[in-house]
């Protein structure tokens, strides 16, 4: 688990061009407007272990941009279930996750949020950042 690494992809996310077209992109995967990316190691040890690189990684970013906004994403699942079509990334995030934390990377015009993929009770937790120019809807 490095965090720097992570730190360091974060921070290449602020800066690099989005790709014209949804899909697969180096980091995990992108399109108009965002990215999304896994951080940490391919399988934690332990779920918990997950969760303490989350508030590790909430740490570093609360350092640099200041104190998180927190985010339920339930609204917009029920907003998707009454036929409402969301737009990327907000589809995949609100699949996957329940609790985002979002900072605004200062000086890029960008957001970036961290959330636990933790839905499927079945697969271990992973953790996911995404960095994106698009407002929450």
């Amino acid at each position: 688990m490095d965090i720097v690494k992570d730190l360091a992809l974060v921070d290449l996310l602020c800066t690099r061009e989005f790709p014209a077209e949804h899909g697969r992109t180096e980091e995990g995967m992108g399109g108009p407007g965002y990215f999304i990316a896994r951080l940490g190691p391919g399988e934690w040890p332990s779920p918990e272990d997950c969760y303490a690189y989350e508030t590790a990684m909430i740490g570093r970013f609360t350092t640099r941009w200041g104190t998180p906004l927190r985010s339920g994403t339930v609204t917009l699942g029920e907003r998707i279930a009454r036929g409402e079509d969301l737009s990327q990334p907000w589809t995949t995030l609100t699949a996957f996750a329940q609790d985002v934390r979002t900072w605004e990377a200062t000086g890029t015009g960008r957001t970036v949020m961290l959330a636990v993929a933790d839905q499927d009770e079945e697969n271990e937790p992973q953790l996911f950042v995404v960095v994106t120019d698009k407002d929450w809807p």
